[in-house]
């Protein structure tokens, strides 16, 4: 990382990935398996060095596909509602709900019905993220 700080703005986060999703996915961020991923800070990317950043928007009645991955995650719902399953356990989530996952526990995203749920999340260490900005672009 070559600055020793980023900043970035939720809200521009979260409105470019709502413009995305809208668009079926864009060149700068592109769908992946029917939802928005935007990787915005990223050891490949140059932006951080441990730990990794983004927003994930997914249309209405979308669920992610049961997964994990070696790193802790902190999820912020930013807006919308939904379910976070965690390790087969539902935890309805909405605008300002904070949910973390230990690292490799299995768990889903659902946004419900009423519209776009958008997430943002953190990751440490670093490297889940790759899958989905294999390069370092979004």
């Amino acid at each position: 990382m070559s600055a020793k700080f980023q900043t970035r703005s939720i809200d521009e986060m979260v409105d470019g990935a709502l413009s995305a999703l809208s668009q079926g996915g864009t060149k700068e961020i592109p769908l992946i398996d029917g939802r928005i991923v935007s990787v915005h800070a990223s050891p490949t990317k140059g932006t951080s060095e441990k730990m990794a950043m983004g927003v994930s928007a997914l249309p209405p009645n979308y669920s992610t596909p049961v997964h994990s991955h070696d790193a802790e995650e902190f999820a912020l719902v930013v807006r919308g509602a939904g379910v976070i399953s965690v390790d087969g356990v539902d935890i309805p989530v909405s605008s300002g709900s904070i949910v973390t996952v230990a690292p490799n526990v299995p768990h889903i995203t659902t946004a419900n019905s009423d519209g776009p749920m958008v997430v943002y999340w953190t990751y440490g260490p670093a490297g889940s993220e790759s899958r989905w900005d294999p390069k370092g672009e979004s």
